[in-house]
């Protein structure tokens, strides 16, 4: 009688956890493709690497300047007076001084632009993917790659093989990207080595 009620017992709560687990529907994305693929994400790295290509620009004139002075200092002769060599002497380490200065700033700006635009992108694109997990009715969705920026050494990956599963293109359909280079193939899921 112990036993048939414990073997009923036992056969009860593993069928319970049976149907939790058959009630979960795990998918996966490609997040980093969904980015390089939205517009609008497209558009402001364009505008980051115009951005970029500017001060690059400035940046490498300062250095021509840079090196033509320096090069002139160089060639001073033994008779120039001590007050001529440490005034140039002074130009050259301002110079150097304000092209950090520059490449910091330039720096600065450039994450600035991108951290006062991307989250408005970055929450399209949740808000795109909440509503693909209710349309195909999924519990969790998760990422298939590490993400590295965030510290992340080893992916936080759920393996999928099954093509439903993967809501990639129905995300980027979501945001308005009718055609992309691979939609409809299949992508990399699982752990990537």
């Amino acid at each position: 009688m112990t036993r048939t009620l414990l073997f009923l017992l036992g056969l009860s709560a593993f069928m319970s956890a049976n149907a939790v687990c058959q009630k979960i529907k795990i998918a996966t994305i490609d997040l980093e493709y969904i980015y390089a693929n939205l517009p609008a994400h497209k558009k402001l790295m364009a505008e980051i690497d115009s951005s970029s290509s500017r001060y690059q620009a400035v940046q490498k004139e300062k250095l021509v300047a840079y090196q033509q002075k320096l090069q002139a200092y160089q060639q001073m002769g033994k008779q120039t007076p001590e007050p001529v060599l440490k005034d140039k002497a002074t130009e050259l380490e301002t110079l150097q001084a304000s092209m950090q200065e520059f490449q910091g700033n330039a720096e600065k700006d450039l994450r600035t632009k991108y951290a006062s635009k991307f989250p408005e992108i970055e929450k399209t694109v949740k808000t795109a993917i909440a509503e693909c997990a209710k349309e195909f009715q999924v519990t969790y969705i998760a990422r298939n790659y590490p993400d590295y920026s965030s510290g992340e050494t080893t992916p936080f990956v759920l393996y999928s093989g099954d093509k439903q599963t993967d809501l990639t293109d129905q995300v980027l359909s979501k945001l308005g990207v009718a055609s992309h280079p691979e939609k409809g193939k299949v992508r990399k899921n699982g752990i990537l080595r």
